[in-house]
């Protein structure tokens, strides 16, 4: 069996765009809409099927309601426990056939953004590439007019489609992309090793390094940088939010994502 191309790829995968298209016609932020997609998606290869039931929902408020329903599992992932507050997600439960709820998402965080960030990661990339399915459509519609006589023979596959799919392909990331900037309460520091503990204990091996501002002696750092492996996780700790707040060890930490210094000559 020949291996399958990009084309074959944005084919099979038809069903998730649509259901991420319907997510931001709904008015949900891209990166949400990314990380809701990739969760049905992963939920899919536990045998979960969502993704097939969300593209037949044409009620807006049954949407809306799904999408706060979402936001509330992505809001659990990202904090360090979610057992005292529990968020009910009827509609999700519903969808599941009453195989999951809220605390099947606490309780399997670690696994879950891992499979996350490896989607995301991977067919993640041009599945939720505009212009790879602006490809895909234009060539779909340039085959529908040589079908029908309206165009003198079929057209070739554009090379952006026809390339074959290499799911070990990440795209390099440079390191800014990979940073969230960090700030602390005054006075209040936290320390390096507490952060890193912090996310490896809950996603895994996910973060490169941490750096620290440099300080006069006895004085303490008021701000940070985190730099993660991939610019995934930033996606999965901000999903959609400015700024986001952590509590590690009784202080506080705020992350945003890392926009670098632009030089004045």
């Amino acid at each position: 069996m020949a291996p399958p191309t990009v084309r074959d790829i944005l084919a099979f995968h038809k069903i998730d765009r649509a259901v991420y298209e319907k997510f931001i016609a709904h008015g949900m932020e891209l990166a949400m809409a990314r990380n809701a997609v990739a969760l049905f998606m992963w939920l899919d290869q536990l045998g979960i099927d969502m993704i097939s039931q969300i593209v037949q929902i044409i009620n807006p408020t049954r949407i809306f309601k799904l999408i706060n329903e979402v936001d509330s599992v992505l809001h659990c992932l990202r904090q360090e426990d979610g057992s005292s507050n529990y968020t009910e997600i009827p509609l999700m439960t519903s969808l599941a056939r009453n195989s999951l709820d809220i605390r099947f998402f606490n309780f399997h965080k670690d696994v879950i953004v891992k499979g996350l960030a490896y989607i995301l990661d991977g067919v993640g990339r041009i599945v939720f590439d505009d212009h790879m399915y602006e490809l895909l459509h234009a060539y779909e519609a340039d085959m529908a007019a040589a079908r029908a006589g309206l165009s003198a023979g079929m057209p070739p596959v554009p090379l952006g489609l026809a390339v074959i799919y290499d799911p070990t392909a990440a795209v390099p990331s440079i390191e800014d992309a990979r940073s969230m900037f960090i700030t602390f309460s005054k006075g209040l520091p936290i320390r390096r090793e507490e952060i890193m503990e912090h996310f490896t204990e809950r996603w895994g091996d996910c973060i490169d390094r941490v750096m620290m501002e440099r300080t006069p002696p006895g004085g303490t750092p008021m701000y940070g940088r985190i730099v993660f492996k991939s610019d995934t996780y930033i996606s999965l700790v901000l999903n959609g939010e400015r700024v986001v707040k952590y509590n590690i060890n009784g202080r506080q930490l705020w992350a945003r994502k890392y926009v670098p210094r632009v030089a004045v000559n």
